[in-house]
């Protein structure tokens, strides 16, 4: 007897793929793409997440320890992106954002399999780098 085990025909086989023959296609939603993408930001040092507002004047510091704010758009494969970050002002905010930007879109398209056609970073905040704990004695 020649055929799939059971006496099953290709027929029922054939229509589990979609209409192209393929397995079907894979959405990715915005707001996955922006939780990844926040979770990419933290991964580099010196960078911190957007700082609360209040009368739109940061508020605290607690800017460091959050997560970086981050927007996104996805049209089929290609996606972008808008993040808020705070940034140590002892380094170069440019140097700095520039290596951000290209870790992201490295990790974003690894991790995602999207295109990544850009990213915008805005700096909501520059602290000045943490103090070294005093000493007594």
């Amino acid at each position: 007897m020649n055929g799939p085990p059971g006496g099953a025909t290709g027929a029922p086989q054939d229509q589990a793929f979609g209409p192209a023959g393929g397995p079907g296609r894979t959405v990715i939603a915005e707001r996955v793409v922006e939780k990844i993408a926040a979770r990419v930001v933290q991964e580099s040092e010196w960078i911190g997440g957007d700082v609360p507002r209040v009368l739109g004047m940061p508020f605290g510091h607690r800017g460091m320890d959050r997560p970086a704010r981050v927007t996104a758009w996805v049209d089929g494969h290609v996606t972008g992106l808008t993040i808020t970050v705070s940034l140590i002002w002892a380094d170069s905010a440019r140097a700095t954002t520039r290596r951000l930007r290209a870790h992201v879109i490295d990790r974003v398209e690894h991790l995602t399999g999207l295109h990544v056609d850009h990213v915008d970073i805005d700096v909501a905040r520059l602290p000045p780098p943490p103090r070294p704990a005093r000493r007594m004695g």
